[in-house]
């Protein structure tokens, strides 16, 4: 019998399970993900070639000829059919930022962009990179993510895009489920749980690629959330995401969920900046892991008596840290930054909008609060709500595409 495949593109890792049904993994494996090469622009060949290792690692134990993916939302690439090229990889870390761009944010809050997307226009959504790009934006193009890519280098296409890629990018209207300018963009949105991506030839045999969803709708549905309950994930990039139906579309951001919607708070400073910061202390101490082994050593009561935080946007983080204050007194600046991590967190579920709705369970996931236990324990100690790491042998992305995996494979 042969097995099936579950391959989650991640920005930090590329992980993927071989299967035989939706309860039985057999196998795991992981290479490292796009940003591992720092590039904010990536050749497409490398997502080929990541496949192709996943693929050689599991052809040694199993015949297969089905895989279900899912990757990270911001990044797009765009497919000319007629010239057969293919742009290269514009990652979520690519920000196209010239005179141009404060202009096309402000005209695209204007046109309440945020009411018909779901999102809120900000530096490197694709729609923004798009706008102010030099491309030729009068020629039909298609819309790429990972799961595309794949079929276009490695065998073919079949021109399809799921909503809930589709619409992360912003060229997709929740309003009436189709892209902006179709004569562009022509792929056919796929709504439903089921969609075939395409083929590649892989030693000399075909191979479906089936999925072609978010990474946090494939996450969610691996954590089975019910209303009043909300999802943590922090990983790389971080989301608070919530199944209840809200009417003030300005609060929350929407992501398409199938034939539904959820309502997340997103782009939350996470993994790439605690790694970041990590970096920086590895450097000024020359000693590996230096960051994550003080880290563990904080007790809850270091994280209530603190009284300052920082702000661990990225960008702001790469001018302002300072390796002398670091240095004077690393104890307490690495209480501040978990406080400073944590408390984001809680400024968003202690507001008015989360309380009216009486929370009763809050889910962690990603890599971060297995990491760092203590997270768990002073969400729950500051909100009084119930508190849980989601627990798995595989990451929710994985165990998300084997449930859709029923509905394809």
């Amino acid at each position: 019998m042969k097995k099936k495949i579950a391959i989650d593109f991640g920005a930090s890792r590329i992980k993927s399970i071989a299967f035989e049904n939706s309860n039985k993994i057999l196998d795991k494996f992981e290479t490292v993900g796009s940003n591992y090469y720092k590039n904010n622009t990536i050749n497409p060949i490398f997502f080929y070639k990541s496949l192709i290792k996943h693929l050689n690692y599991y052809s040694k134990k199993f015949k297969f000829s089905k895989i279900i993916i899912c990757s990270e939302m911001h990044g797009y690439a765009l497919f000319n059919k007629k010239k057969n090229k293919i742009t290269k990889y514009f990652s979520w870390r690519f920000q196209r930022n010239n005179y141009k761009t404060s202009k096309i944010i402000k005209d695209l809050e204007n046109k309440k962009f945020q009411k018909t997307t779901g999102l809120k226009p900000r530096l490197g959504l694709p729609i923004v990179n798009w706008l102010t790009d030099k491309y030729n934006k009068n020629e039909k193009n298609y819309l790429c993510g990972i799961g595309e890519i794949l079929c276009v280098i490695g065998g073919k296409y079949y021109e399809t895009l799921h909503s809930t890629y589709a619409q992360s990018t912003g060229f997709y209207t929740l309003s009436n489920n189709s892209f902006f300018n179709k004569e562009i963009f022509p792929n056919k949105i796929i709504k439903s749980k089921k969609n075939l991506i395409g083929t590649i030839i892989f030693k000399n045999e075909k191979i479906y690629i089936y999925g072609g969803y978010g990474d946090l709708q494939a996450a969610f549905a691996g954590t089975n959330i019910k209303n009043n309950e909300v999802l943590i994930n922090m990983g790389t990039g971080s989301q608070i995401i919530l199944k209840n139906k809200i009417k003030n579309y300005k609060l929350f951001e929407r992501r398409n969920y199938f034939n539904t919607d959820l309502n997340c708070k997103t782009h939350i400073p996470s993994g790439r900046s605690l790694n970041l910061i990590a970096e920086k202390i590895n450097r000024i101490f020359k000693k590996q892991n230096y960051f994550w082994t003080n880290i563990k050593k904080i007790k809850l009561k270091d994280l209530v008596e603190c009284k300052y935080v920082i702000d661990l946007d990225y960008f702001k983080l790469k001018k302002s840290l300072n390796s002398k204050e670091i240095k004077k007194n690393l104890n307490n600046f690495t209480i501040m930054v978990l406080k400073s991590y944590c408390d984001q967190y809680l400024n968003h579920i202690n507001k008015p909008s989360f309380k009216k709705m009486k929370l009763k369970k809050v889910v962690l996931s990603g890599g971060i609060p297995k990491r760092i236990p203590l997270i768990k324990k002073y969400i729950q100690y500051k909100t009084g709500i119930n508190t849980k790491f989601y627990n798995s042998r595989v990451d929710e992305t994985l165990v998300g595409l084997l449930k859709l995996s029923n509905y394809n494979l």
